[in-house]
Parts: structure tokens; sequence; C-alpha cells
């Protein structure tokens, strides 16, 4: 006779075994998980004496359950199922592992009533092998937007690791010193899903608003692989089917070259369009008036007006310039909107014009452990002034229907350092001054006195403080005469002042 028994694990799963055991089995690696709607869950199986187990998924009151077979391929004891909230009623798509070398084959389906993004509520999640069988629980909560918030950080540190609140100083939006690195974060859950692959507004063709049948803007970014390329004609064809409907009357937006990669039109290619041709079968040409030459650090801008296909998929498209040709690749949608991903769209507009392409300029990546959409930009590709960075997420994302809109700015400014300042108080010298550099940038303050042939130099190594000043105290040997100063990368970027040194005196430069 087969008696089963109850045994409590830690994290509040219970594993159900028999007393006449086998000796495959099958563990959790880690304990009950919350996740928001749009991200993956992430739920790692230790597989002993044996290489396969189950996984099912199953809502608390029944309407929903999908099982999988997870093989350990890799021979590491252990398989990582990946779960796509957002493509929930498709196992084929939704279910994944985290090694290419390990595999999954779905089991069992949702009904084709599932919804396609997985229900807020509890679920059970059940790993079983052998006569093993262990189940925990998944809560599944709605995407929350908590907000956004936009800093500068140095160049040589991590952006991804910054958390902008605890570095945005007060008076409005940041000043960024050409050299440092651009933050913008936007704090909202559950859009792992939608910009897990690469976005759109990388490729050398994309739609501004990918949704089926829309009024938009396709825009074409291409750079030669090599040297420079010459022609007197630019090429873009869709693979015919599902090709969006060009507008001859009103056709082009945008058309010139970008000359030092900020995203923007250096060079004007507008006047010297002789025709555009529109094929039937969804070709665009562009003829100039003579030959026009794109070298291989600049980038060929063109952005015109179509009509999206009323059919959603995948549809290639290619550009053609000087005997080159890329290809590209269109995904059209319901809810298509955005250049990050789909509806997820992020805007940039300069003081002077608007930014063809964010993703030019700007690095985006999403960190789904703080659920922080982290957009990145080199301040050395900017021009001076200021910019506005909106986010804007359709619709279908949030489950409570709102579209969200968040928009920080910064400006881009040369770097100074001013107010330089010197306090004695007792014996010590405190040396201080304002500057634009990012927080926990490396500075160095000297301090020099020269007296009776004797020369006094002291080095203070600092970093930039959250409030923009930085600052050293001395303890200067004698009263009299003194120079401080303040380097930045080998520089001097303040100073030398002279100072006079009076013992509880305060002096200022």
């Amino acid at each position: 006779m087969l008696i089963l028994g109850l045994m409590v694990i830690p994290g509040g799963a219970i594993a159900v075994s028999a007393s006449e055991s086998t000796d495959e089995s099958v563990r959790f690696a880690d304990a009950q998980r919350i996740e928001q709607q749009g991200d993956f869950v992430k739920r790692t199986l230790v597989l002993n004496n044996t290489d396969e187990a189950r996984l099912q998924i199953a809502s608390a009151e029944g309407d929903f359950s999908a099982t999988v077979s997870a093989t350990d391929g890799s021979g590491d004891g252990a398989v990582t199922v990946v779960f796509d909230t957002r493509n929930a009623n498709d196992p084929d798509a939704a279910f994944r592992t985290a090694d290419a070398n390990d595999t999954i084959s779905v089991l069992t389906r949702p009904s084709a009533t599932a919804p396609e993004t997985l229900p807020t509520g509890r679920y059970n999640v059940i790993a079983s092998a052998g006569q093993t069988r262990i189940a925990d629980r998944l809560w599944i909560e709605p995407p929350s937007v908590r907000g956004s918030a936009a800093c500068s950080v140095p160049a040589t540190q991590q952006p991804d690791t910054i958390d902008c609140t605890d570095r945005s100083r007060e008076g409005g939006s940041p000043v960024v010193a050409v050299g440092d690195d651009a933050v913008v974060q936007y704090r909202v859950s559950g859009l792992e899903s939608s910009v897990q692959r690469p976005a759109p507004g990388t490729r050398s063709v994309f739609a501004r608003n990918a949704s089926t049948g829309a009024h938009t803007t396709h825009v074409v970014q291409w750079s030669p692989q090599a040297d420079v390329r010459t022609s007197q004609t630019l090429r873009v064809n869709y693979r015919e089917g599902r090709s969006p409907s060009l507008h001859s009357s009103r056709l082009i937006d945008h058309i010139g070259i970008d000359t030092d990669a900020d995203g923007e039109i250096d060079r004007s290619l507008r006047t010297a369009v002789n025709r555009y041709q529109v094929t039937s079968t969804g070709g665009l040409t562009v003829a100039f008036d003579e030959p026009i030459s794109v070298a291989d650090n600049e980038t060929l801008l063109f952005e015109y007006h179509v009509v999206n296909p009323r059919t959603e998929g995948v549809t290639d498209a290619s550009v053609s310039f000087g005997g080159e040709t890329v290809h590209s690749s269109l995904e059209y949608a319901p809810s298509g909107l955005g250049n990050v991903g789909p509806g997820v769209d992020l805007r940039v507009e300069s003081s002077e014009m608007d930014l063809i392409s964010p993703q030019t300029v700007f690095d985006v990546a999403y960190d789904a452990e703080t659920d922080t959409l982290n957009v990145v930009a080199d301040s050395t590709r900017l021009e001076t002034g200021t910019y506005n960075v909106t986010a804007v997420i359709d619709t279908d994302i949030h489950a409570d229907g709102d579209r969200v809109v968040l928009t920080e700015a910064f400006t881009v400014a040369e770097p100074s350092v001013d107010n330089l300042s010197a306090t004695m108080a007792g014996t010590k010298l405190n040396v201080s001054a304002q500057t634009n550099l990012a927080p926990q940038t490396k500075m160095d303050i000297d301090l020099t006195m020269s007296q009776e042939g004797t020369t006094y130099f002291s080095r203070c190594l600092t970093t930039v403080g959250q409030n923009g000043v930085v600052a050293c105290d001395f303890t200067p040997p004698r009263t009299g005469t003194a120079n401080v100063s303040i380097s930045y990368n080998d520089t001097v970027v303040a100073g030398p002042k002279e100072i006079e040194i009076e013992s509880n005196v305060t002096t200022r430069g």
C-alpha cells in the first residue's frame, strides 16, 4: 500500500512525497514569488537523479492552467523556466529556459478563451519529477507607476546602478556637464516583456507608431558599413503583401545627414531631392539632383509619412544606397506604439529641434528588479541646451487602462567650477567651490605656501557632493600667503586663488 504524506519546507511551499520514494526529485531554488503583469516569472528547478521535471502554473480559481516539461541539457542539475506573463495564452511563446542548452516543451495549454495577459491574483506553481511533487505560490499584481527622475553621473560610473531619486538636486531639472552621462529614470513596473527584444528604434527602418492601420511616419537611419558611399538614389523596399501605403502628396518630413551622431540633421538634403517615386509593390525611390556622399561616421536620416498595413505581423524592409543594401524588419500589432518596444515610446525634444531617433544617442534598458526604465546619454554627443525626454506607455500595457506620460528635462552645459572660497576656523582651513560636474566626480584641491625659500604643498583627493559642492580641509603649517586651486582630470579648473591665512580669522578668495 502506498501512503502519502505532507511535508512543509522553507518558503511556504508544500512537498508531496511517497513512503515508497524514488531517487528522482525536484525542488524550487527560491521561495514564493510576486510579479507584476507584463514581467517575467522565473523559477529555478533543482533536479536530483533526473534531468527532466514538469512545471505547472494554475490559477487558484481554476480558469488558467499550463504545464511544460523542462529538460536539463547543460548537466548542471538545474533548469530555470521563464514565463512571459504578457503572452500567457500562447505557451509556445510564453515559456522558455534561461540557459540555451536546456529545453522546454508544452504539455498542456490554457483554454482558447484565456486572456493574452495573465490576470492578477494568486496562482499555484507545481513542480514534479518521479514521485516527488512540490507546490508553491505566485502572486500577479497590477503594474505600478511611481514617477520619474533625472540626474547626471560621471562617465566612468555605471549608470544602470544609479538611483536618480537619491541624486536629484533641488531647484528643478539637473544640469549635466559635458563629459558626464545624463540619466533619466522612469519607475514603471510591468514593462519587461515589452522591452525584452532589441528596440525598434535601433533598426535601420522603424515606425514611430507600429499600430496596424496607423497614420504615422517611418524613419530610415542608415550608415555605410565602411568608407564613403556615393549615390544619386536612395531606395526603400518593403515585402510585398504587408507594405505601408505611402503618401505621394505629402511624403517627406525630414531628410538629411547627421554628421556627428547626435540624432539631429546637420546637412539637409530636402532641396537636393529631384523627385521621389512610389511603386505599387511598396517601394520608394528618392532621386537627388546630383550624387550624395555619406561617410562611414555619418548617418543618412529620412522620415516620411505612411499608413501602416491593417494586418498584424512582421515584414521585411531594406534600404539601398551606393551599392550597399541593409535589411530590417517591422512588426505591426494592434497596439504597436513605441520605438522602445510594443506600447512603449520614447520621445526627445531639444531646444533647437526634434531628434529624429532617440536610440542614436540614448541607451535604453529596463531593470525588472527595480522596475525602472533607464535612459542614458553620453553628453559629449549632445549640443549644449535643454532636452525634454518623454516616455509614453500605451493603455494596453497597464491594466488600469490609463495612458502613462512621464517627462523629465535636463540641460547640457560646459563644465564649470565657481565660488572658490577658503574659510579658516581655528587651525583648519576649509576650501570649497560649486560645480555642475556630477556628484561623486573625483577632483583634486591643492594648497601651496612659499616662505623663506621653502614650499609647502598639500593635495586633497575628494569627490563632488550631492549638492554640487566640492570641499577639503587643510591644516596649514603657518600663517601667511597661500594659493588654492582645484583640478579635474589633471587640468586646473579653478584658481589658483591667493588667500591670506591668519589664525582664527575667516578669509575668502
